[in-house]
Formats: C-alpha cells, structure tokens, sequence
C-alpha cells in the first residue's frame, strides 16, 4: 500500500516536471494561436467595412500566419503587397 501511495506521488511529481518543462513552449503555441485568430476576425472586419471602397484582403492561410506573427506590421506588409500587385 505504501509503495503505491510513492509511486503515485512520484508520477505526479514527474508529470508536474515535463509540464513545467514545456509550459513555455505551449504558451508561446497558444499566444501565436490566439493572435492568428484575431488576425483572421481583423481581416474579415477590414474586408467588411471596406470592400465596399474596393479594397479588401484575401483571407487565407498565409496572410493569417503573417498577421499571426507580426500584428501590425504584418497588416502594414500585407497592404503594401496589395497595392503594389
């Protein structure tokens, strides 16, 4: 009975050990998730208010991940390409 309240503890101390291990890693992961997301929500906002006017993004993965990773000089990026092409 002892040796399995031990060897329980131990998994759990093991498993807190990889989980602050990789704690940063994940973090970093879902911070840049949730900024695609918002990204995603902010060119679908900037394509509904003004496609109107004509000038509107395309909504893909690598416009995504550029305004993901970047913010806003990503959106500064992606409308400099869209006025030069």
């Amino acid at each position: 009975m002892a040796g399995s309240v031990i060897g329980v503890l131990f998994g759990l101390f093991l498993l807190f050990l990889v989980g602050q291990a990789f704690w940063r890693q994940i973090r970093f992961l879902l911070s840049i998730g949730l900024r695609m997301v918002l990204g995603g929500l902010f060119l679908f906002l900037v394509n509904c208010c003004a496609g109107s006017m004509g000038f509107t993004f395309g909504i893909n993965p690598a416009s995504i991940i550029t305004l993901g990773l970047l913010v806003f000089p990503g959106f500064l990026l992606l409308a400099a390409l869209k006025f030069l092409v």
